[in-house]
């Protein structure tokens, strides 16, 4: 029998940052406890302030801690900003001479080869994902390991980030005590927790909707075609109706929450919403259709946004299985459906599945990346590897293919 192991996570977002700590084994995992805090030193996925950010780690891994009755000294992390880019690679190689079956360190050497690219000295390779593999000319090989041929190809997908960015998280979570086992781009931990496998293979775009940025993610026939990091969230939905309305933040956020839609015509005529905007000494009466008519072009504006992202990856009729909505963002009222409309795919919000324990702690889309970090975390041989002792430096050769994504999800660092 397995013994389990324990993995940590942690998401650290604008909005929030959350830590969870989990037991996995054969079966599954099983969550021992989750910690979150409101977010603080953290604009748009990067960090703005060293010391708020620890505190706001420090803080989540300390609840986790408290709830879990385990010691938390190193964590998966998840990394997003508007400074992550992707770009497409090809790799080729000669199959080893003195045989003609592709092997592992073929297929390491091609992925090598891919990688290969010209990156900028400010800019880190964070996942090299491949694609497919192309063996004496015949494409779309999956796993190449033990195919006869003496050329081998590999298209891969390649996801970069700013230096700067990825060493202020790096230094947040040092800070905090905890030392780094994993960098992962928090939309790929987050179709971890919410696409099936069959949805990966029909092709299916995943929007994680978060309060700094919009993360997505295209796959098709169980690779990942393009990823891409809109800079809207919901905190500007946030904003807006906080000067629509006249008044605070925290207020509009509330009001958002309870009140919020997209969609003008599907709220009753005489609904109305009382708040007291500044300046006023009594609360008023404002119509529930006001607030979606601030919502509503914001919704729009992202759901275009997403739109064009899609459209970089190939025809919307590539991806059947539609749009899959997560993240905090994703439950506002009518989102859904305005990107339904925009995009002509059908659109669904989803939560994360697959986890027992406390789940009723870590349910709903807005854990969708932590829980995808855990199941991260479980897949990956963490053996050896991590940013640690003030290092950001890229982590050791690891090679993995289990696990629902694995069959792309295999990562040279």
């Amino acid at each position: 029998m397995t013994r389990p192991r324990r993995v940590f996570a942690l998401d650290l977002g604008t909005t929030k940052v959350c830590c969870a700590v989990a037991e996995a084994d054969g079966t599954g995992l099983r969550v021992l406890g989750v910690g979150a805090a409101p977010s603080r030193g953290v604009r748009k996925g990067a960090i703005i302030d060293i010391d708020r950010a620890t505190e706001a780690v420090a803080e989540a891994v300390e609840a986790a801690e408290r709830m879990s009755g385990i010691a938390i000294d190193s964590v998966v992390v998840g990394l997003a900003g508007g400074h992550i880019t992707s770009q497409n690679s090809r790799g080729v190689v000669a199959v080893t001479a003195g045989h003609r079956e592709v092997r592992g360190q073929d297929v390491n050497r091609a992925i090598d080869a891919a990688r290969a690219v010209s990156v900028p000295s400010d800019r880190k390779i964070l996942h090299v994902l491949p694609q497919q593999f192309t063996i004496d000319g015949q494409e779309g090989v999956r796993d190449a390991v033990g195919m006869t041929g003496s050329r081998l190809e590999v298209d891969a997908h390649i996801i970069t980030g700013a230096n700067t960015a990825i060493a202020n998280i790096v230094k947040v979570v040092h800070e905090a005590g905890l030392d780094v086992d994993d960098l992962v781009l928090q939309v790929l931990a987050s179709a971890e927790a919410v696409v099936s496998e069959d949805e990966l293979e029909r092709g299916v775009v995943v929007a994680d909707v978060g309060g700094g940025t919009t993360d997505v993610a295209v796959f098709r026939g169980g690779a990942i075609l393009h990823t891409a990091v809109v800079p809207v969230g919901g905190s500007n939905v946030t904003a807006d109706l906080a000067v629509g309305l006249r008044c605070d933040l925290d207020t509009a956020e509330a009001i958002k929450r309870q009140f919020g839609h997209c969609l003008q015509l599907t709220l009753p005529s005489d609904a109305q919403v009382t708040l007291k905007p500044m300046g006023y000494e009594e609360p008023i009466d404002v119509p529930q259709r006001y607030l979606a008519e601030v919502i509503g072009p914001r919704g729009r504006e992202m759901a275009g946004l997403i739109s064009a992202e899609i459209d970089k990856a190939g025809p919307a009729g590539l991806f059947p299985g539609g749009i899959v909505l997560t993240g905090g963002g994703a439950l506002l009222r009518g989102f859904a459906e305005v990107i339904q409309q925009v995009t002509d795919l059908p659109t669904r919000v989803a939560a994360p599945e697959s986890v027992s324990g406390m789940n009723d702690e870590i349910s709903g889309p807005h854990h969708a990346t932590v829980v995808g970090l855990l199941h991260w975390g479980a897949r990956i041989n963490l053996k050896g590897r991590g940013i640690r002792n003030g290092s950001h430096g890229e982590n050791s050769n690891g090679h993995n293919n289990s696990g629902r994504l694995g069959r792309w999800l295999r990562e040279l660092f």
